[in-house]
C-alpha cells in the first residue's frame, strides 16, 4: 500500500496508515462533507493498537504507558510521554480509533457564520472550535470528542446540532484566539455586561455618564486589546461597523476587510465614548463627524492612530487608521523594484534638482514609496522639508509640515515659505491644483529635488495631466525627470497556495493562454480564509529621455508617450504584475484586478 501523500505546502510527506481517512487535503465545508460521508476504515480499533500497527510504539512502551495511566494522566498522554510522540500523531490515531476525521486547523477555511453561532464563553470553556455549517448543523473541532461534559454543554448552549471532529489542543487554542480574540477580551466583555454600563442605543445620557462609560476599566481594556491585536495582525485599519442588532469588528488586512468578531449593539456607546476620549473628541456630540489622533507606545516603537467617527443610521461608525512605522516604513531595496529600475530610481534620488512623481489611486502605496526615497536621501547632508496632509510617519532629521486649511496653510502656501527655508529636497504630499503644480515645477527648476504624487492611472498620463492642470509644456519638459506608477497586489499565502482556476475573461484581457499554469491561495486560518498574505507593489517606471521630451513639446497624447517609453525599455505595470503571477507570487486574478490595459 502506498502510504505517501502530497503535502500541500510542498514536497512529499509520509503519512501513517491511520491518517488515510483524515482531513489532510480537505480545506472547506464541501470537502468536509465528503470526508464525513466516507466510512473510517479503522473505527473501533484501540489507540494503542493503531500506534503499534504503525510502528509508532512497541509492546514495552505500551505496557509502561498502561502503568502510568490513572488519575489525571490519560492513555494518550502516557503514550506521548513514554514514546516521545508528537501531539499530531497521537491525535490522528485517536481520531481514527473513534471513526472521526482529524482536521488541520491551520489549513481549514473556517466559516465566520459558524463562529458567530457558538458563543465565545462556550467555545473557550470547552475548547471547541466551530468550523463550518453543514445543512442546519455545525461541524466543530475538539481535542477529545469522547468527553461527555463537552457534548452536554454544546447541546444546551448552541442552537444548532453539532458534529464533532478531532484537532490538536494547541491548534484549537490558537484558532480560538484568532477567531474570538484574546481571552481577556471576553473577560472584559463579561465585566461590561455584568456592570450594566450601557443603556439602550437610543438613550440620551449626560456628558458625565458618557465619560464614565469611556473610562470604565473593562472598556479601556477591551479597546486596548483590540488595537494591540490589530497592530499584531499588521492591519492598516480597524472598523467598528454598527448593524441593526450588533456591532461588527473588521480589520483591513492586505487591502481586504476581514470580519474578526461581533459585539452586542448595546456596547457601542461605551466603545465609541472610549475612542472619543483617547482621540480628544467631543464625547457629547453624536450628530456630526469627528476626527482625532492618538499615539500608542510599544516596547519597540510608536504607533500612530488616526481616528474617524461618523454618525450612521444604525449608530456611530468608527474607523481607526493604523500608522505603524515599524511595518510601514521601507527602504528602496524593499519596494520590489527590478535591479535595473532600482538603480535608476536610486540615481534619481542622488540628483540635486528636478521633479520625480509617484502616481496611482488612493491606497496604492505612493506614500510608502516617497518615504522610502526620503529614507535614502536623508543619509546625505541635506535639508529635507515636506508638506503633507496628513503627516503619516514622523522621520528624524526631516522637517515635516502638516497642511491646515482652517488656518490657510495649503500646499501652495507652504511651498512658498519652504523655498525661504533653504531646502535641498522638497516633498509635496500631493499635487491637486495648478498653483501647487506650478510651485512644485518652479522649485525643481531653481535647484531643488522635488518629490510628489499625482492621481493618474499610468505613468504616461502624469505628463499630460500636468499640462492639463495648467503647467506649460516647456516647464514640464525641463523639470520632470521620471514618473513611477504603481499598484499593490496581494501575495499568495505560502501555506495554502494551489493551482488557480483561470477566468477565461481574465486570460483574454491579459493575452494569456488558458493552458498556462498559475497559482492562488485557497484560504486557510493563517490568511483568514482570503488566500493572500502580505502585499507588494507592481509598477512602471517612465524615465523622461530626450526622445520623450521631444514628444512632450510636440503635444502628443499619453498613449503615444507610453508607446515611446516602452520602445525605450519601460516594462508596463501590467507586464510587471504578470511576471509576479508567473513566478507564483500572486494570482492571475490579482493581475486582472490591477491591470492598466
Amino acid at each position: 500500500m502506498d502510504l505517501t501523500a502530497q503535502n500541500p505546502r510542498g514536497g512529499d510527506r509520509p503519512q501513517t496508515e491511520f491518517t488515510l481517512g483524515s482531513l489532510r487535503g480537505a480545506h472547506d465545508a464541501l470537502q468536509m462533507e465528503q470526508v464525513l460521508a466516507t466510512p473510517q476504515a479503522h473505527a473501533g480499533k484501540s489507540l494503542a493498537d493503531l500506534l503499534l500497527a504503525n510502528g509508532e510504539i512497541n509492546e514495552a512502551q505500551h505496557a509502561r504507558a498502561k502503568e502510568l495511566t490513572g488519575g489525571n494522566c490519560s492513555l494518550r498522554e502516557a503514550l506521548r510521554q513514554v514514546a516521545d510522540l508528537d501531539e499530531e500523531t497521537v491525535q490522528r490515531a485517536y481520531a481514527s480509533s473513534l471513526g472521526l476525521p482529524y482536521v488541520d486547523l491551520e489549513e481549514f477555511a473556517v466559516e465566520q457564520s459558524a463562529v458567530d453561532a457558538v458563543p465565545a464563553s462556550i467555545a473557550r470553556e470547552n475548547s471547541v472550535m466551530p468550523l463550518c455549517f453543514l445543512g442546519a448543523g455545525i461541524v466543530a473541532a475538539v481535542a477529545d470528542p469522547a468527553n461527555q461534559r463537552i457534548c452536554e454543554c454544546l447541546t444546551l448552549g448552541v442552537d444548532h446540532p453539532v458534529e464533532l471532529v478531532v484537532a490538536s489542543p494547541d491548534q484549537i487554542e490558537r484558532a480560538l484566539t484568532q477567531w474570538y480574540g484574546p481571552a481577556d477580551d471576553e473577560a472584559a466583555l463579561e465585566e461590561i455586561r455584568g456592570r450594566r454600563l450601557v443603556d439602550s442605543p437610543q438613550a440620551g445620557g449626560t456628558v458625565v455618564d458618557l465619560e464614565r462609560l469611556g473610562r470604565e476599566k473593562p472598556v479601556v481594556k477591551l479597546v486596548r486589546n483590540i488595537l494591540l491585536d490589530a497592530v499584531a495582525h499588521k492591519a492598516s485599519d480597524v472598523h467598528f461597523r454598527p448593524m441593526e442588532d450588533r456591532v461588527d469588528l473588521l480589520f483591513r488586512l492586505d487591502g481586504a476587510l476581514v470580519k474578526m468578531r461581533s459585539f452586542e449593539k448595546s456596547m457601542l456607546r461605551s466603545v465609541v465614548s472610549r475612542i472619543k476620549i483617547i482621540g480628544d473628541m467631543d464625547i457629547a456630540e453624536h450628530r456630526v463627524p469627528q476626527d482625532g489622533r492618538f499615539r500608542v507606545a510599544q516596547a519597540d516603537g510608536i504607533v500612530d492612530l488616526r481616528l474617524s467617527v461618523i454618525p450612521m443610521v444604525q449608530g456611530e461608525s468608527v474607523v481607526i487608521r493604523i500608522l505603524d512605522s515599524r511595518a510601514g516604513l521601507k527602504s528602496l531595496d524593499e519596494l520590489g523594484l527590478s535591479e535595473t529600475d532600482a538603480g535608476r530610481f536610486a540615481e534619481l534620488m542622488n540628483r540635486t534638482a528636478g521633479m520625480v512623481l509617484v502616481t496611482g489611486p488612493t491606497g496604492c502605496g505612493k506614500s510608502t514609496t516617497l518615504y522610502a526615497a526620503l529614507q535614502q536621501i536623508r543619509q546625505r547632508a541635506v535639508n529635507i522639508v515636506t508638506v503633507e496632509d496628513p503627516v503619516e510617519y514622523r522621520l528624524a532629521g526631516v522637517n515635516q509640515i502638516q497642511v491646515n486649511r482652517a488656518t490657510g496653510l495649503t500646499f501652495a502656501r507652504a511651498l512658498r515659505h519652504i523655498l525661504r527655508h533653504d531646502p535641498d529636497v522638497v516633498m509635496v504630499g500631493e499635487i491637486r491644483d495648478v498653483e501647487t503644480a506650478k510651485m512644485a515645477v518652479e522649485s525643481s527648476l531653481t535647484g531643488h529635488l522635488v518629490l510628489s504624487t499625482l492621481h493618474t492611472n499610468d505613468a504616461a498620463s502624469a505628463v499630460t495631466r500636468l499640462i492639463e492642470i495648467g503647467v506649460e509644456p516647456y516647464l514640464v519638459n525641463t523639470s520632470l525627470m521620471a514618473v513611477l506608477a504603481q499598484r499593490l497586489v496581494r501575495r499568495n499565502c505560502a501555506d495554502c497556495v494551489e493551482p488557480e482556476i483561470l477566468d477565461p475573461a481574465a486570460c483574454r484581457a491579459l493575452d494569456v493562454s488558458e493552458d498556462e499554469r498559475f497559482f492562488k491561495g485557497r484560504g486557510c486560518s493563517r490568511c483568514h480564509g482570503t488566500g493572500y498574505r502580505g502585499r507588494r507593489a507592481v509598477y512602471e517606471l517612465l524615465m523622461v529621455t530626450p526622445r520623450l521630451r521631444e514628444l512632450v513639446i510636440s503635444g502628443v497624447s499619453s498613449g503615444d508617450i507610453k508607446r515611446a517609453a516602452e520602445a525605450e525599455g519601460m516594462q508596463s505595470l501590467t507586464a510587471n504584475a504578470l511576471h509576479l503571477a508567473r513566478s507564483a507570487e500572486t494570482s492571475l486574478a490579482e493581475v486582472y484586478r490591477v491591470r492598466l490595459s
